[in-house]
């Protein structure tokens, strides 16, 4: 009885119980073999894995949008008038508008070696919380600007309402030209 060379390797290895080594010799046997074949057998492998970590994290993405959505709808659900009142109107400056605001201002108004060094600074004095950079020292000169500014805004904002206030109260003001 004559087997081929594939067929007697087989043959033989039926014996044995399997192992590493022994699966390792029989996959460098097919790839020197059928070389074509086992090339596209480890392409077509690698295409597989890739497509099932891609869909796996689209799946995980899909669970996570769902799960957001609902939490986002149930949120909505539960918006109180608490919440709705405390909310600004929309002529209304805030305090972080009004700082955002002098900052702008103090930016446009400032080198842009000035702004160099702030920029460092408010680095150092933001994005590291809870540390006194002071150290018990004075605060910067821009700071107290965009303090000063911010407060102006604010105080520029409620008197503009206040006379809007006036102005809506008066029966012959017309209302039509603005």
């Amino acid at each position: 009885m004559t087997h081929s060379r594939a067929e007697q390797s087989t043959v033989k290895q039926n014996n044995q119980p399997f192992t590493m080594s022994k699966l390792a010799r029989q996959l460098k046997f097919y790839a020197e073999t059928y070389p074509k074949a086992s090339s596209a057998a480890l392409i077509g492998g690698t295409a597989l894995a890739f497509a099932a970590v891609v869909g796996f994290i689209e799946v995980q993405d899909i669970v996570e949008a769902k799960r957001h959505a609902s939490a986002k709808r149930e949120q909505n659900v539960n918006y109180t008038e608490e919440a709705q009142q405390s909310t600004t109107s929309a002529g209304e400056v805030t305090p972080q508008e009004a700082q955002l605001a002098a900052m702008l201002e103090n930016a446009k108004n400032s080198s842009w070696q000035d702004n160099l060094r702030n920029a460092a600074d408010a680095q150092v004095r933001f994005m590291l919380p809870g540390r006194d950079v002071d150290e018990g020292n004075e605060k910067p000169e821009y700071i107290k600007r965009i303090v000063d500014r911010s407060e102006e805004i604010l105080q520029e904002d409620k008197a503009r309402k206040e006379k809007e206030i006036e102005e809506s109260k008066d029966p012959f003001k017309s209302r039509f030209w603005k």
